[in-house]
């Protein structure tokens, strides 16, 4: 496990002894710069694995992938939309999820509601 993994894993526990709206916000933010940084490791490693292969090459492999990319697709999209599909499906993305969905549970996103000030 990497140390973005085992972080939120830890949050996810003590997100799950909370109800606290300033400790879920806390914890919210934390974990939302930790899948960032996991985010971009698993982006890191796409890249460095695909950086051999022609363009239409790695567009054909997100189409087997069943990947949405567009017929004007760069190079930068084919990479990242193999990223994400690695990615979302990490320890590490479902641990912050857990945190974001128990956190909305009792009020608290990172997103300012529309309307308050």
């Amino acid at each position: 496990m990497t140390y973005p993994t085992e972080h939120l894993m830890d949050l996810v526990a003590l997100a799950h002894t909370t109800t606290d709206p300033g400790e879920l916000l806390r914890l919210l933010r934390d974990g939302h710069d930790l899948y960032h940084q996991g985010l971009a490791e698993t982006c890191a490693a796409v890249m460095a694995e695909h950086q051999d292969l022609p363009d239409h090459v790695l567009l054909d492999r997100c189409r087997a992938q069943e990947l949405f990319v567009p017929e004007d697709a760069t190079r930068d999209d084919a990479l990242a939309a193999l990223a994400f599909v690695r990615w979302e499906n990490t320890p590490t993305a479902l641990a912050y999820d857990a945190i974001a969905r128990h956190a909305a549970r009792h009020g608290v996103s990172l997103l300012p509601e529309e309307g308050i000030q």
